[in-house]
């Protein structure tokens, strides 16, 4: 067997038994994935340590000691997954049936397959007896599908200090886009902020009850037109203004002339609507109402007409913005808002070791194949690493005739959740190469 053949096979199973701990969130239980990992890394001398966070649920960390103290490298993953309703599957979801070459279950795709080829590539590591300059962790985590209150926010309160300042592997990227035959390989290096806003209109005494008051929705329609109507203008990140020009220049369309919108316009119809559609979100900051409830049916409530948004922040925008743009839009209407969570989005930029190292080691798996930066419309752990001055990277490499970005997508969270076997390989040898690399250049 040789050694690709073989790392598919051990990479496959480690992937398979993860599936087959059911860690469906909730309730969680990922306390038992996390002690499968420590059983295997301690028997190639990996030392393991587990925090438990509430019963059956914890973190586990996986240590390759470095020569000298420093900002570590940090492979970060996480083990809960979104439930799944198995009548509705192929395959059984918690079983990791093979068929076909492909592997399916819940968290072939989001994320237990980046769990696998970071395990992998720590496994290899030890036996290659690499010894880092700087410490190398395997972080997998408990309750990122919820919030990660048991996970990534619970072990930052007790190892936070080890996250300073370090160079961070994560999930978002990795798949790959096809324009004109040129392949691109998606690395995540930052997200979209994410505040949640409740606007509330107060109860208006309804003193006739033939001729009920509708004040309240009559105002909240107005909120909702200007909500629709607004543009949110930003400064956009320089990395998504070179994705852009590198999927333009792929495409053959000149940007010349063009706005930033109008070449997302173009993308849509050269690599895919769903894709174009991203980008453009890419590109501004945006509001959407999630949920609205009031009405002649409710007329005992004190608030009476209330209403939930969520705001996508391009990185740099803060509260005081949101502060400012919510006023404007409640301006004169009598609604009330008020903000439960703000958080700021983060760009990583694509510059620095780990970014080259990625680069390089596409290059050298996929000849041809070129690495590029986007910025995440939706969230993972990855936000809560922001005041820690990490570099975080989405990466978990597939083949392009596995899965496609937009099939990806499909996936997560979706029915029939599958990846083949030999993407599985090339994962997790890819990201060994980018170690590897990422070594060298550290010396």
């Amino acid at each position: 067997m040789n050694k690709a053949d073989a790392i598919q096979q051990e990479a496959t199973k480690l992937l398979q038994s993860l599936i087959r701990i059911n860690t469906a969130n909730p309730p969680g239980g990922e306390l038992a994935a996390a002690r499968y990992l420590a059983e295997i890394a301690e028997a190639e001398g990996i030392p393991a340590e587990i925090v438990e966070t509430a019963p059956g649920r914890g973190n586990v960390l996986l240590k390759l000691s470095g020569r000298e103290v420093g900002p570590p490298l940090i492979l970060l993953s996480h083990l809960d997954v979104v439930g799944a309703n198995p009548e509705e599957w192929t395959y059984p979801p918690f079983e990791g049936v093979i068929e076909d070459g492909y592997l399916w279950g819940r968290g072939t795709v989001d994320t237990k397959q980046l769990t696998a080829m970071e395990m992998m590539t720590m496994l290899l590591l030890a036996r290659e007896k690499v010894v880092p300059k700087r410490d190398i962790y395997l972080i997998a985590t408990a309750d990122e599908e919820s919030g990660s209150e048991y996970g990534l926010k619970s072990l930052l309160k007790t190892h936070g200090e080890l996250f300073r300042g370090a160079d961070v592997v994560s999930e978002g990227g990795g798949f790959p886009i096809v324009v004109n035959r040129h392949v691109f390989y998606l690395c995540e290096v930052g997200q979209k902020g994410l505040c949640q806003v409740k606007f509330t209109y107060p109860r208006v005494p309804n003193r006739n009850p033939f001729y009920p008051e509708n004040t309240g929705l009559v105002r909240f329609s107005e909120l909702l037109r200007r909500i629709s109507s607004t543009s949110w203008d930003g400064v956009i990140p320089e990395t998504t203004r070179k994705l852009i020009a590198e999927l333009m220049k792929a495409s053959g369309e000149a940007p010349e002339g063009r706005t930033l919108s109008e070449q997302a316009e173009a993308l849509k119809v050269k690599v895919s609507p769903l894709f174009g559609t991203m980008i453009k979100a890419m590109t501004e900051s945006t509001i959407a109402l999630t949920l609205w409830s009031g009405g002649r049916s409710r007329r005992e409530l004190a608030g009476e007409y209330e209403a939930m948004a969520d705001i996508r922040l391009l990185p740099g925008v803060g509260r005081e913005e949101v502060e400012s743009k919510l006023d404007t839009l409640c301006d004169g209407l009598g609604i009330q808002w008020e903000i439960l969570t703000c958080q700021q989005g983060y760009d990583s930029g694509c510059e620095g070791e780990l970014y080259e190292a990625m680069a390089e080691a596409i290059a050298e798996r996929m000849p041809g194949a070129r690495l590029v930066p986007f910025i995440a419309t939706g969230t993972s752990d990855g936000r809560y690493l922001r005041d820690y001055n990490c570099k975080v990277f989405g990466f978990s490499p597939v083949l392009p005739e596995d899965m496609t970005f937009e099939q990806a997508v499909t996936l997560v969270h979706g029915v029939d959740e599958r990846i083949a076997c030999s993407s599985i390989e090339f994962g997790a040898s890819t990201l060994h190469q980018t170690v590897r690399n990422y070594l060298e250049r550290r010396g």
